[in-house]
């Protein structure tokens, strides 16, 4: 009879290490779903600013009735590429933002031609397209001035 006593500390001891073991991997796997998100955003950045640009200039061409109005919106974009991504994918997004813009501007002149002649139209769109591939490069060197600023303290 001694032993039965023995047997129920024993089992009840083991279910009480198993449920503090259980609870550690149950917190340890909350506190990894908790940082899934973040690292993917984190990792994936350049494939969500693209996913980005291209539902953005999607919704404006089809939804948007001041075409060339929306196109502000893109400076945002490509200047928070500049600051997170850096200077050559800023470009290059940029560009590829005014290729898709001029696509659609061959495909369907009319939506874009309301309000302007061609020529206008031409001369507006090659100052976005300027500023626009300048954007990024502004937001890769406000990246770089930041940078250098918390790298070097200050003297005051």
């Amino acid at each position: 009879m001694g032993s039965m006593p023995e047997t129920k500390e024993i089992s009840s001891s083991k279910l009480e290490t198993k449920k503090d073991v259980d609870s550690e991997f149950l917190e340890e796997d909350l506190e990894c779903l908790a940082l899934q998100p973040q690292n993917y955003l984190r990792d994936n950045r350049s494939d969500i600013i693209l996913l980005i640009i291209l539902t953005s200039l999607t919704v404006f061409n089809f939804f948007s009735e001041p075409k060339l109005g929306s196109l502000n919106f893109f400076y945002i974009v490509i200047l928070i590429t500049g600051y997170s991504l850096g200077k050559r994918f800023a470009v290059l997004s940029a560009f590829l933002t005014i290729l898709i813009v001029w696509a659609f501007i061959l495909a369907d002149k009319t939506p874009y031609l309301t309000h302007h002649t061609q020529g206008m139209l031409n001369f507006y769109m090659t100052l976005w397209s300027g500023f626009l591939i300048l954007t990024g490069w502004l937001g890769s060197a406000l990246a770089k001035c930041f940078q250098n600023e918390t790298k070097e303290p200050s003297s005051e």
